[in-house]
């Protein structure tokens, strides 16, 4: 009776509050409610990159719709919807979590019945010439002490905000660049790459926060591979081939910047991720890098120097793991 009477009321806030979302722009911000709804309660097991995605990929509105999870302007037919309601907690979603506010389940019905609008918004941008991006690093570069310019590097997305690029994806791209340079030190202190520009497409960052000054040269690894190291011709475009050569020299370095969605994809797998890191061939050269004495910990200080962790659901992965830490 309890659960009748819940789903009465839910859908009585359906009929009343979709009356008022009849124009465009009260349907985007119902659309961007929702998308705010599963980010927060959905995307960590139903993302793109969640440990559920063989079920459901919450991705974008249209992705929803052509997998059947929702039809559009009719919540009840659609699962995505129906599955917050579910009586039986083992099959209720977010499984496992408690279940949505009220509020919450109104709000991605009412997304339905209006037709499930995509959350996706065009935005308007101030396109960013090449010719001002290296400006932009020149102004900077000039700012540091002559002594520190050869260590000053610099990663950019400017291409990303020209190709229209939603303000979310950007300051993902922003937040994985952080995480991903961290990762790649061998430094105790976490550094988040500095925005030099006002519409902070463009991020610099010291070698030597780091430890990318190390023996096996890291910038040098990625300079290898990266892809997009672009010549300009000093008679057809005088002003870019120049302050690129001027970028070079102050920097010691061939190329000044790489691209961020380039760097987030190959920096992050091997074989760049262990060259960037320098990684040893062998576990035993590996422990001897970090200073930790495997073996020993193992006989002599369990408990003490090594600690073991078992997990059935890791949240990270669709198997148990166990994890040890010395």
């Amino acid at each position: 009776m309890k659960t009748h009477k819940r789903f009465s009321l839910i859908v009585l806030g359906l009929l009343i509050s979709g009356l008022g979302f009849s124009t465009a722009d009260a349907q985007q911000n119902l659309a961007q409610k929702v998308s705010l709804i599963f980010e927060q309660n959905c995307l960590g097991c139903h993302g793109p990159h969640g440990a559920f995605t063989e079920s459901l990929v919450i991705e974008s509105a249209a992705g929803l719709i052509n997998s059947g999870a929702v039809v559009p302007r009719n919540h009840l037919a659609s699962s995505v919807y129906t599955r917050l309601l579910d009586g039986n907690p083992a099959k209720r979603m977010p499984l496992g979590q408690p279940q949505l506010s009220g509020e919450s389940i109104a709000a991605i019905g009412n997304w339905i019945r209006q037709g499930a609008p995509s959350w996706d918004v065009q935005h308007d941008v101030n396109f960013i010439p090449t010719g001002a991006m290296l400006s932009a690093i020149q102004t900077h570069l000039r700012s540091l002490r002559s002594f520190d310019r050869p260590s000053a590097r610099y990663f950019t997305m400017t291409h990303l905000y020209n190709a229209g690029e939603s303000p979310e994806a950007l300051n993902a791209h922003r937040v994985a660049l952080s995480k991903l340079v961290n990762s790649l030190s061998w430094g105790f202190e976490i550094r988040k790459p500095e925005p030099i520009d006002a519409a902070g497409t463009i991020f610099y960052i010291d070698l030597r926060h780091y430890e990318w000054d190390a023996d096996n040269d890291p910038w040098s690894q990625i300079e290898q591979v990266y892809p997009y190291n672009i010549e300009y011709d000093s008679e057809t475009y005088p002003v870019l081939a120049e302050r690129l050569t001027d970028l070079r020299q102050q920097m010691d370095c061939n190329i000044p910047y790489v691209h961020v969605d380039w760097f987030l994809a190959n920096a992050s797998l091997p074989p760049l991720y262990h060259d960037i890191l320098g990684l040893p061939d062998t576990d035993s050269a590996l422990e001897d890098r970090l200073e930790v004495d495997v073996a020993r910990n193992l006989q002599n200080a369990p408990g003490v120097r090594v600690w073991r962790a078992g997990f059935n659901d890791s949240g990270v992965s669709n198997h148990n793991r166990v994890v040890e830490r010395h």
